[in-house]
């Protein structure tokens, strides 16, 4: 069974006082995590009775203590799949694209291995039921402080061209390689590329002057750093074919205007209107998520991540209201959640009850089970012998983890308990019974060492031929990348021994007699031990 080979697998706004502030259950949450180091620059827009604020919390940097303002650029990471999909209905509109344009008509000069990866038209890529992956597998990811760079067109095409699924599972499943496609094709037929065709039909049109696909040179003075972890993250600049899934850069002001643009729902002659449509019973519209409140009204809405921001967007046309929360962290869940609660006024639902719902031990195969389990309000897998992954929520009883292609949808009996799950990875899927208990990985508390040390560390260890660990400081945090994946921080529990958070996986760093580090060893499923060879 293919299962976790993980070694850890992605008009300015007036400042008029309004109806509706900021709730101080969310602002009481923000400052929280901003004293305790997980967000560092917070921008928060919000509209209602036809007015909009604007509310800042912590500071640009490390080095800038400014309080981030409306102006202030951030990454808006998935948020661009919104725009993308509006792009691709602009085009429509247009007559140059038709939502049930397959793949094949799109590109009828490629030779598709499958006819039914030919098949899957531009309404499964906006909606994420084209049954693709959430990321291709010919990805190199070579620099992983910026992932998607170097991923060409011709990459792209490759591997749609290449794929060749057992079935396509056209349920719901959220794909950035299905968004970034979708990117493409909406491009071409604008006649341009992705940057200057969301510019021209989209962007200029909606008078966003300050959202656009990577940095320009002006922003440089207005630009909330990265952050994760404790330490500054670098831009993802280079995302290529696939930067219809999350290139856009922008500021609270921008998306303001693009979220009262939408409640309006006339812009760029109503198509802006069109894509917050639900399509079929699904929970979506095109780009957009749609969640029903108790009061029978819609929040639609999208949240975003890269390396080192984390965002929300959300609009109630019932309500005339619309949320923004864009952010310097990687804690994309925590910052959705406020978001819904500051857009319906209290906290988001989790389920019918909570994620205690789901967790016990589910049977694989035979002597092969996955114990689902909570730790620190975050559900967590862990199969027979293997590490522990944080799985992400990603609609209705359904959870992910992006790094290694795996989501997991859970079933519930006639009374509403959950009695088994489905796993999905790589086109795979594993049926699994609920048989007992979860066992939970151990855990690990971080212990803090002189900075000055982590220099030690930095280097590169030759694991097996074909990987290599990256060991890098980034200020006061040490971040650890293997061939190919990106870099994730590890923490210090023991002197020279650090474990990640993302993942059941410690390291423990070697020293030869003169106190020189010589090797790490990775404690994942098993151990692994990795010989210094940068010297």
């Amino acid at each position: 069974m293919r299962f976790l080979t993980l070694l850890l697998m992605m008009t300015s706004v007036t400042t008029s006082a309004i109806a509706t502030d900021l709730l101080p259950d969310v602002e009481k949450d923000l400052r929280a995590m901003i004293a305790n180091g997980d967000v560092r620059a917070v921008a928060i827009g919000l509209y209602a009775d036809g007015e909009s604020k604007v509310i800042g919390l912590g500071q640009i940097s490390a080095d800038d203590e400014r309080t981030p303002d409306g102006d202030t650029v951030f990454e808006i990471g998935s948020i661009s799949k919104v725009y993308t999909s509006l792009l691709a209905q602009v085009q429509v509109d247009a007559g140059n694209l038709g939502w049930n344009d397959t793949l094949a008509a799109r590109f009828p000069d490629l030779d598709f291995a499958s006819d039914q990866v030919a098949s899957i038209t531009i309404h499964e890529l906006s909606t994420h039921t084209s049954g693709l992956p959430r990321l291709p597998d010919n990805m190199k990811m070579e620099d992983p402080s910026d992932p998607y760079e170097g991923y060409s067109r011709e990459d792209l095409l490759d591997f749609i061209s290449g794929y060749e699924p057992d079935s396509l599972d056209k349920r719901y499943e959220y794909s950035n390689l299905g968004a970034g496609l979708l990117g493409v094709i909406a491009a071409d037929a604008s006649g341009a590329s992705y940057g200057d065709a969301i510019q021209k039909d989209v962007l200029k049109p909606l008078g966003l002057k300050d959202t656009q696909v990577g940095l320009r040179p002006d922003f440089e003075g207005r630009l909330a750093v990265g952050f994760s972890g404790g330490a500054d993250m670098a831009n993802w600049d280079g995302f290529d074919s696939l930067a219809g899934a999350g290139a856009l850069v922008s500021t609270v002001n921008d998306v303001l205007k693009f979220a009262t643009a939408s409640l309006e729902g006339k812009s760029l002659d109503g198509a802006i209107a069109s894509i917050q449509k639900r399509q079929g019973k699904g929970a979506t519209g095109f780009g957009w998520h749609i969640e029903e409140t108790d009061d029978g009204s819609q929040i639609i809405w999208h949240n975003g991540g890269t390396g080192g921001y984390a965002s929300f967007l959300a609009i109630d046309p019932a309500k005339q209201s619309a949320t923004v929360l864009l952010t310097t962290s990687t804690e994309y869940a925590r910052i959705t959640d406020l978001g819904f609660e500051q857009a319906a006024g209290k906290p988001r639902e989790k389920g019918p009850d909570n994620l205690d719902d789901y967790e016990g031990a589910y049977k694989l195969a035979e002597g092969f089970t996955l114990s689902i389990f909570v730790r620190d309000g975050s559900l967590f897998g862990q199969a027979t012998g293997q590490g522990a992954f944080a799985l992400k929520p990603q609609g209705t009883d359904t959870f992910a983890y992006s790094p290694a292609d795996i989501v997991v949808t859970f079933e519930r009996d006639a009374d509403g308990v959950v009695n088994k799950l489905n796993l999905k990875q790589a086109g795979t899927n594993t049926p699994a019974e609920r048989v007992g208990e979860a066992e939970v990985a151990k855990t690990y508390e971080a212990i803090d060492i002189d900075p000055s040390i982590l220099g030690d560390y930095a280097g590169r260890y030759q694991l097996v031929p074909n990987i290599v660990i990256t060991v890098e400081p980034r200020g006061d945090q040490l971040f650890v990348a293997l061939t190919g994946q990106p870099a994730y921080p590890v923490f210090p529990y023991e002197t020279d021994r650090f474990f990640y958070k993302v993942v059941d996986a410690q390291l423990e760093f070697e020293r030869d007699e003169s106190g020189k580090v010589v090797a790490v060893t990775l404690h994942q499923m098993g151990e692994q031990r990795a010989p210094r060879i940068d010297d």
